[in-house]
């Protein structure tokens, strides 16, 4: 008893398999989470050196070449990105996708162990940190009121970050505004040089005298006493008391120098909501978290938070992905449904009846429910590449079904017996159904193995598919015979159903005439099928040439309701001053319609995969508008252009406008990376591309790396002097620093709470008084800094960038809609080489998505020559024919030319979905040349001649390839046609889809048995 004897036999069992089946799928569904893209394990390594002090230039020269010396070494690194800014180093390494991320931080740790000593003295050492692309923020706050900054952020840092952390799912909470209380011992100049003391002398004051020791332990009979020193300060102004001695010996106290205050460490980060100082508060997730969950977590413990926020507070709840992750699940899921729909009525505009369009009902949905419990199984969530891979599914599913069905109906109308039918009709046609179910699945195990990064993300998807094909294969042969030969009965059909179908198949059966006609018309006259076989080569040439109009695309960007405006200004600016041109910006953008927030970050901008940029001539605004479906006549894109005008001829500013990503920060097309020795050269040549670059079309935004130098007072010691007075050189140079930074000293406790002790000069403006510092000589006769140093006016870089151990700048731009990434690379490719004039030595390299685009269109031609492969082995192996598989191949240009012709029509360029689309429609067009193939078999098998036999199939297999071809195409048009959250990223793939399937499934039809005819022409003539 084979499986379709097993299914019609034993009905009882096989229903509660599905039933059990059915349950487990229903809870997979509510046990899996809810994400936008599927998680992608990627190892990156990011290394942070802080040297104190020192200028991008210093940091290049002792902290990044050293580093990446170390670390090149390294096995499987593919990138070490050094960012060389004032005090600290950021060194980006990406290693290749088979390295385990865990090991290569430890390698990384060990190879720095080795050159600790070998940086300068005063060198923090450095911190080797795992980066993780699926530690994510997702939550902006803001923490706002009536009450001073110092105060937010005393209580942001000290309780709301703890009650936020401890929440399950939650790494971490950054928080960008105010700044952490300090003592602030402030010393009056004049004061301290008329008593011939320094800053040094403060803090040595300080550490000596503010400290609690623990001294040991006493013993007295049976009891122990713990001895404690204690010298510290327990109220501000006792502290004002500490005793200050000089090196004669007189006395003084820090009163009588100075002042204590109780304050907050210099600020240079500030945040603005809506126009009102506030706290930004990013809430970033656990690596394995699920988002939408994490995100409910948040939101109820604020909800439990905002009634105990002291008076004068408020928790803001700005923006998170989950409420767009959740909605954009809901779209794809309503598109899923919308699909089995319009299937089911395709269905039953072919079949006219109530009872198979209720099998095929049935089935489809039981497919995609059975098959979520074997994708929980993997441990895949439900998110965009999984959810697109469902909906692709309806539509291609249901062609088992329809075939199986078909069959059974043949036998049912034949003998009225709907047991025997339905065994016989799933028997007839199980090869047709395996060998497209085969083709259907061999093409996806390519893509599941793909490498590249690209291939982490498209995985899901081919896992997913495969799983519901195969689960579609299994009901086709259990299910759909099961309920055929329960629900199938002989019944008059009479009334305006009956009225309409009979209508429905005269005009198919028309229909159905002409087009055997039609190959009949072919057969008879060779030279019609030359002209018609020529015809499509030629269509198929021309394909290519619209290839290279419509272009290579990344990713559809999708609409999040949120933009980002990136704004640099001149690198003098001060943090008043970059404030104040940010409120400008506000006020601007203040007139922009379905705008709900704006909340700014001043002198901290945060990038892609972690990295930041900080600095107080930099600020970023984060624009939240009502989600789309409230704003139809307003697309992000023309919110963007908007936002672009609003901005036009902003002196003094380089603005970007940008969307979010999914992995942080805001995007950026295309980075253009010039390689070389010379940094001077490089910018030549960068500020020369930048030139031509806007006279491009399509491009905005487009800025470079290149900054205008801060400027600095640079003091060069006079050694030989301050040898003869004993003063070594690196003691003046922290003199200075206590003096304008401030040196931390002690520690100052309070209600069980630490507060750093800073020494340092009461602030005042200009720049002279770096040369009026006073140091201590003779007494009554102290030593200007001018007669021990020499100061000189400068300018420094702001950042110093390497690449692979070589000198780097960049040309950053943004696209227009609809402008392909590939097309815009080639057309600042062909700038370079006309403008470029790049010396020997220097190079070009274009990074980030050019590059994963780049890769992954090397994996797909990989992928696509594998499945062609393997779908010749399937179609050999089952049809036991090597001949007939290539006439099958014939579909796949076909397919080609609906994909391109498609996307040509709707002005779409080729993404990395719709490249998908041609691998994965290499195994889908092929199923209606199997079934005509297939059914010529069986009657040249009875005896028909292959004239004849390849007539009737094509005739008979007419209705069955319109049927599934119209039913494929009605599953996928949700996807190519909606407009919820999200849909910009699939909507390419369903209008790609929909275009290959449909033209290869009329193609077919015709050039198949021509084809057919015009290579076997000896035999048809024998057989005649």
């Amino acid at each position: 008893m084979n499986l379709i004897e097993l299914s019609v036999r034993r009905p009882v069992a096989v229903t509660c398999l599905f039933i059990g089946l059915t349950f487990l799928g229903i809870e997979a569904y509510y046990r899996m989470g809810l994400e936008f893209f599927p998680k992608v394990d990627v190892p990156y390594v990011t290394v942070v050196t802080v040297y104190p002090g020192a200028s991008p230039e210093e940091i290049e020269t002792d902290i990044a070449r050293r580093i990446e010396d170390a670390v090149f070494t390294i096995d499987g690194l593919k990138h070490v990105t050094s960012n060389c800014m004032e005090n600290v180093c950021q060194t980006f390494l990406e290693f290749q996708l088979s390295v385990d991320v865990d090991v290569a931080a430890y390698d990384v740790r060990e190879k720095l162990d080795l050159i600790q000593n070998e940086f300068p003295e005063g060198t923090e050492k450095p911190k080797v940190l795992k980066f993780d692309i699926n530690a994510v923020p997702i939550i902006d706050l803001a923490l706002t009121g009536d009450i001073p900054i110092d105060e937010l952020y005393d209580y942001a840092d000290n309780q709301l970050k703890d009650k936020l952390t401890t929440i399950e799912g939650v790494a971490n909470v950054e928080l960008i505004g105010g700044a952490k209380r300090e003592v602030h011992v402030l010393l009056d100049r004049d004061k301290l040089a008329s008593r011939g003391l320094t800053s040094l002398d403060i803090v040595e004051a300080i550490q000596k005298g503010v400290r609690l020791i623990p001294s040991g332990r006493v013993r007295e009979g049976e009891t122990e006493y713990s001895v404690k020193y204690d010298a510290e300060y327990h109220q501000i102004e006792q502290l004002e008391t500490l005793p200050i001695v000089s090196k004669e010996g007189s006395r003084c106290y820090i009163k009588d120098i100075g002042r204590v205050v109780f304050s907050s460490k210099e600020i240079r980060q500030s945040a603005f909501l809506n126009g009102k100082s506030c706290i930004y508060i990013r809430i970033v997730k656990r690596a394995d978290a699920n988002t939408v969950r994490v995100v409910e977590n948040v939101r109820s413990a604020v909800k439990n938070i905002q009634p105990s926020l002291p008076a004068g507070m408020e928790l803001v709840w700005v923006n998170d992905e989950g409420s767009f992750i959740k909605a954009t699940v809901d779209s794809t899921t309503g598109d899923i449904i919308q699909g089995i729909i319009l299937t089911a009525l395709i269905l039953f505009f072919f079949l006219y009846n109530f009872r198979l369009t209720f099998i095929v009902g049935i089935t489809m949905p039981l497919t995609i429910v059975v098959g979520l419990f074997f994708i929980s199984l993997l441990g895949y969530s439900l998110n965009i590449s999984t959810l697109v891979s469902l909906g692709l599914s309806v539509g291609i599913l249901v062609t088992n079904s329809i075939v199986v069905l078909e069959s059974i109906m043949t036998e049912f109308q034949k003998s009225q017996e709907p047991k025997e039918s339905a065994i016989k009709g799933a028997s007839r046609v199980f090869t047709a159904v395996l060998a497209s179910a085969g083709t259907n699945l061999v093409v996806l195990f390519p893509i599941a193995t793909m490498g590249s990064q690209i291939g982490l993300f498209l995985a899901p998807f081919a896992w997913t598919m495969i799983i519901v094909t195969a689960v579609s294969l299994f009901i086709s042969f259990t299910m759909t015979p099961l309920l055929a030969s329960i629900l199938l009965k002989s019944t008059k059909k009479r009334g305006i159903i009956y009225k309409f179908e009979q209508i429905f198949n005269m005009l198919l059966d028309f229909i159905k005439m002409g087009y055997v006609g039609t190959l009949k018309f072919f057969e008879h006259r060779r030279w019609a099928s030359f002209l018609f076989t020529l015809g499509v080569i030629v269509i198929f040439i021309l394909t290519f040439n619209l290839i290279q109009k419509i272009g290579f695309g990344f990713f559809e960007e999708p609409d999040r309701g949120t933009l980002f405006i990136r704004l640099e200004y001149p690198t003098h600016y001060s943090l008043k001053n970059t404030i104040k041109r940010v409120k400008e910006v506000e006020e601007k953008v203040k007139e922009l319609p379905y705008l709900k927030h704006v909340l700014s970050s001043v002198g901290k901008i945060q990038g892609i995969m972690g990295q930041t940029s900080e600095g107080v001539f930099v600020a970023q605004i984060l624009l939240v508008f009502n989600e789309k479906p409230e704003r139809p006549d307003m697309p992000i894109d023309k919110l963007k252009d908007k936002v672009r005008k609003l901005l036009e001829n902003y002196p003094d500013c380089q603005y970007r406008v940008g969307s979010p990503t999914a992995i942080g920060g805001q995007s950026i097309p295309i980075e253009l990376e010039i390689f070389g020795e010379d940094r001077e050269e490089i910018q030549k040549i960068v500020k020369r591309l930048e030139t031509h670059a806007k006279n491009l079309d399509g491009l905005k935004d487009i800025d470079t790396s290149i900054r205008v130098g801060r400027p600095e007072l640079k003091i060069y010691p006079d050694k030989p002097l301050l040898s003869d007075l004993n003063f070594p050189p690196v003691v003046l140079g922290m003199l200075l620093r206590g003096n304008l930074e401030g040196i931390t000293a002690g520690v100052y406790k309070q209600q069980g709470r630490n507060y750093d002790i800073v020494v340092k000069f009461d602030e005042i403006e200009g720049k002279q008084q770096v040369e009026n510092f006073l140091l201590p000589g003779a007494p009554g006769k102290p030593i200007n800094l001018t007669t021990v140093a020499k100061i000189e006016e400068k300018t420094a870089p702001v950042n110093v960038l390497r690449k692979n151990k070589r000198k780097i700048e960049k040309l950053f731009t943004g696209l227009a809609p609809r402008k392909p990434l590939g097309t815009a690379v080639a057309e600042l490719t062909d700038v370079i080489k006309k403008y470029g004039n790049l010396p020997q030595g220097y190079d070009y390299y274009f990074f980030g998505e050019n590059e994963v685009m780049v890769e992954a269109q090397q994996e797909f031609a990989r992928a696509g020559i594998i499945a062609i492969i393997l779908i010749i082995l399937v179609l050999a192996a089952i049809l036991e024919s090597f001949k007939q598989p290539f006439f099958i191949l014939v579909t796949l240009p076909l397919g080609l030319i609906g994909v391109v012709l498609s996307l040509y029509l709707t002005g779409y360029s080729i993404s990395m979905f719709v490249l998908l689309s041609f691998v994965m429609l290499s195994g889908i067009v092929v199923n209606n040349a199997i079934l005509i193939i297939d059914r010529l078999n069986q009657l040249v098998a009875s005896g028909v001649s292959r004239h004849k036999a390849m007539i009737q199939s094509a005739g008979e297999q007419f209705r069955p390839i319109l049927m599934i071809t119209l039913a494929a195409v009605a599953g996928m048009v949700p996807i190519a046609t909606g407009k919820g959250l999200g849909s910009e990223i699939r909507t390419d793939l369903g209008i790609a889809s929909i275009g290959g399937i449909a033209f290869s499934g009329i193609l077919t039809l015709i050039v198949i048995p021509v084809l057919y005819d015009l290579f076997t022409r000896g035999k048809i003539d024998n057989n005649k």
